[in-house]
């Protein structure tokens, strides 16, 4: 059984001195050391794989020879690797990387893109929140508060509003926005999430559709924009309301908070929606990746010659150098 190599460069994972003692139970002690794309992609995915059979290593240095697994922020923007070891790449919502052989993406959108063919990209589902905090069981079918779960930049302007809090405050419902990424995992008071970016259309191809899988597991309903990993996994209403507006938002509430049934119904139905992306299903994702896939396209790279690699990598960074000059051109264009 060949090694899987997780590119640890900044030598993170040696003060959790981890390869001496894996039989700790959850990253939350990680996050002390390392974050972002490396926890969720890297270390994650080391510690849910690592006693499966598969040999894994994390090492500090790119190797001669192997299989190495990284994520895009270490990674970087030196664009000058196509030796003998094969990159893969845990693209998040980065750019790809055109020294990596192959890339996993989260949104099923950028696995199906044909244009995305040049990266070789492998669509896993990713990880859920670690540590999470259900909902009470006891809220039962309580309609009052209203969160958001993420980041400031991933938060729609019309939702900063005054008119905003004056509707909830009007249906008796109290706005929650959670902005702190050590309180992301706490559901326990939350009776709706709203996850909404903007409400411009943005189809937001790079992110995933964490946001609603987390509330399916957290046991609360997600009010949400259209973005395609959100559609791309939804298999009926009850999975989650779609809103192209403010006013739609607000009636989303009213409507939730008028029909308990339905939101009886749409918990029932988000609980077996979970067991889809539970820890266990996405393991497995992990592991059919490197067995059925991985594995072979390495004999198929250390059988090419350095001459072919080297062309791999040029034709990905021309293709990088055009994507980034076209996203240039958009912005250029929405801004005037």
């Amino acid at each position: 059984m060949k090694t899987i190599y997780f590119y640890d460069r900044t030598g993170s994972v040696n003060q959790l001195n981890l390869q001496d003692n894996l039989d700790w139970t959850d990253i939350s002690q990680a996050r002390k050391y390392c974050s972002g794309n490396f926890t969720s992609w890297i270390l994650t995915t080391y510690f849910q794989i690592q006693n499966s059979g598969i040999s894994c290593k994390f090492i500090d240095h790119i190797p001669e020879k192997g299989i190495v697994i990284a994520d895009r922020d270490t990674l970087g923007n030196e664009y000058s690797y196509w030796g003998e070891a094969m990159l893969i790449c845990c693209k998040g919502d980065r750019e790809f990387h055109p020294s990596a052989h192959l890339h996993i993406v989260h949104n099923p959108v950028e696995f199906e893109d044909k244009k995305n063919q040049v990266w070789n990209p492998y669509y896993i589902s990713h990880w859920t929140q670690p540590n999470l905090i259900p909902r009470l069981q006891e809220r039962r079918n309580i309609v009052e508060n209203i969160g958001f779960m993420g980041s400031r930049s991933n938060f729609a302007r019309e939702l900063k509003s005054e008119r905003w809090i004056k509707a909830l405050e009007t249906l008796g419902c109290q706005w929650y926005p959670i902005f702190e990424p050590s309180k992301w995992n706490d559901y326990s008071n939350i009776d709706v999430v709203v996850a909404v970016r903007s409400f411009d259309g943005q189809t937001y191809n790079h992110k995933p559709a964490s946001k609603v899988v987390n509330s399916w597991l957290a046991g609360v309903i997600a009010i949400v924009a259209p973005e395609s990993a959100f559609m791309a996994i939804r298999k009926s209403e009850l999975d989650f309301l779609v809103v192209n507006s403010l006013d739609e938002t607000i009636e989303s509430i009213k409507y939730l908070k008028n029909n308990p049934k339905i939101y009886l119904s749409m918990l029932e139905n988000g609980r077996n929606r979970a067991q889809e992306f539970s820890e266990y299903q996405i393991r497995k994702q992990w592991i059919t990746f490197f067995e059925k896939y991985v594995f072979i396209e390495y004999e198929k790279w250390v059988n090419m010659s350095k001459l072919q690699r080297y062309y791999l990598f040029l034709s990905r960074l021309a293709e990088l150098k055009k994507t980034r000059f076209q996203n240039k051109i958009y912005k250029y264009r929405i801004s005037i």
